[in-house]
């Protein structure tokens, strides 16, 4: 500008300029599509990412507290400090590569905005992300500016918001998890809510204070000094109840009344509202369910809280709200509900049902112990009756070779000793031979006899089961008919036990169908 007049002072052949920024040496450094041009005392540098740019689309330059410059573009951010460039992308945890403003606090920290990624702050190396999730109005950020009151004004494409820069540090540092920020639109008088942003600078902080922004209809004039804050924080008020999407009527909310959902009504909704005459539509709420959890959910500028399948007991719906200034009702307004379980749920049938899960259990023990005493009876029978048996069985064996054999052998004995004392009488040693060989047959029968009742040959030779089989018919009598059904049991008890079973069959037979077979013949 000369005069009143405009001249031409330099075109960029890269493309269209978007950011113009003069140093501390007074060198005068343009951005645009084609990235960095330096000017100064009549020369030109260009730079692009070649050079070390981060990106070639350069949307905004400032300084920095060194003499260095900080570059935002689309697609990174870059530092420039003695003639050296240092970038960070996305990749470097930049948290959104539309950067669109930059601004340097009194505390050395760089603030960057973007055009729908939120803001960030960048400091100590380290990225910290705000975006409408942590308490920003929206994700856009065209341009920061700061007043008196440590109070960013920051525009975007649906107003401009205000938010503290120590709330800011505070949630970068962990103090807090959530930040509170003002959003002014139409309704504060702005023409449109809609700023401009993506050009260099998109507002200005004046000589007076006062901060000027750019909108699709106009300038958007703050003055931060004649803002007056709402102190007064909004009654919270319950409207209405619902369940299964049916209007319940609501007790008086005092005392210990409350809200009644019973086991076969799944989902309940409240509508809650605050009052107040100034920019109501952006009052912001918080609500809990005390019971189901014990954090606060962010409502936002929404007035309806929807719950679906709560557990049975009893529980307090608590709901705050804060005014469009920040200011919060922290008593809010509480309502006491009351989930009834369905009957299988209820105490008295748990009770019941672990009574008789107790009962069926102690039967079920009974149960098992008498049959255990049952079968450790039939064992100790078994086996006291096979103790007889043996014994029974040793006592027979003992009699037979005492009373048989011993009296055969006895026999044989003297009968060769009178052949031996007459020796000349041939016919009679004849005779004492003759008798002699009957006695011998009939010991070695017995031997056999007594063998075959130690070890069945029929076991050995046919199996258990035609054993059996053919002990019951070489019992049955002719005046007697015996009537049997015997399953395979080969190869199930060992040879010991096949032999002592036998041996019990072969008793319980002769001690009992023998003696009935000549009850009947008599």
């Amino acid at each position: 500008l000369e005069g009143d007049r405009f001249r031409l002072f330099y075109n960029n052949p890269s493309g269209a300029n978007y950011a113009i920024h003069t140093d501390r040496d007074g060198s005068l450094w343009v951005g645009g599509s084609g990235g960095l041009t330096r000017l100064k005392d009549g020369s030109t540098a260009a730079f692009t990412t070649n050079d070390g740019l981060a990106a070639n689309d350069v949307k905004v330059i400032i300084d920095d507290k060194n003499g260095g410059l900080w570059i935002g573009a689309y697609g990174g951010l870059t530092h420039y400090q003695n003639g050296q460039f240092t970038g960070w992308t996305e990749k470097d945890g930049l948290p959104s590569r539309t950067v669109r403003a930059l601004y340097l606090d009194a505390d050395g920290a760089l603030w960057i905005g973007s055009y729908d990624g939120g803001l960030a702050r960048f400091k100590d190396g380290k990225f910290t992300r705000y975006d409408t999730k942590t308490g920003l109005p929206n994700d856009g950020a065209f341009q920061i500016l700061e007043d008196e009151s440590r109070n960013f004004w920051i525009s975007s494409n649906r107003g401009i918001y205000r938010v503290s820069r120590d709330e800011l540090n505070d949630f970068a540092d962990g103090k807090i998890s959530r930040v509170n920020s003002i959003a002014y639109d139409k309704s504060d008088g702005m023409l449109n809510a809609e700023a401009n942003g993506g050009r260099s600078p998109a507002g200005i902080r004046a000589r007076d204070g006062r901060l000027w922004f750019p909108t699709q209809d106009g300038v958007a004039i703050i003055n931060p000094r004649e803002i007056k804050v709402n102190s007064q924080p909004p009654p919270v008020i319950i409207e209405s109840f619902k369940i299964d999407n049916e209007l319940s009527e609501l007790p008086a909310l005092t005392g210990d009344s409350g809200m009644t959902v019973k086991p076969s009504q799944n989902n309940f909704e409240i509508n809650y509202t605050a009052l107040s005459f100034i920019n109501s539509e952006n009052l912001r709420f918080k609500y809990k369910l005390e019971g189901l959890g014990d954090d606060w959910i962010d409502a936002g500028t929404r007035r309806l809280a929807y719950f679906s399948h709560v557990p049975p007991g009893e529980y307090v719906f608590q709901v705050i709200a804060a005014n469009s200034d920040g200011v919060w009702n922290e008593q809010g307004a509480a309502l006491k509900i009351t989930i009834i379980p369905p009957f299988y749920r209820a105490w008295w049938f748990l009770s019941l049902s672990v009574l008789s899960l107790s009962g069926l259990a102690f039967f079920i023990y009974r149960r098992r112990v008498s049959r255990l005493k049952r079968e450790k009876k039939n064992q100790e029978d078994f086996s006291r009756r096979l103790i007889e048996l043996q014994e029974n069985e040793r006592k027979r064996i003992a009699g037979e070779l005492h009373d048989s054999l011993g009296q055969n052998l006895v026999i044989i004995k003297n009968r060769a000793m009178m052949s031996l004392a007459e020796r000349d009488n041939v016919s009679n040693a004849f005779e004492q031979i003759e008798e002699i060989a009957e006695a011998a047959t009939e010991s070695l029968a017995e031997v056999r006899e007594i063998a075959a009742n130690l070890r069945p040959f029929q076991i050995d030779r046919l199996g258990l089961t035609k054993a059996v089989r053919a002990l019951i018919r070489k019992t049955a009598a002719p005046n007697l008919k015996i009537a049997s059904r015997i399953d395979d049991i080969d190869g199930i008890l060992p040879p010991e036990m096949q032999i002592n079973l036998y041996r019990i069959l072969q008793e319980s037979l002769n001690n009992i169908i023998k003696p009935t077979a000549n009850l009947i013949v008599a």
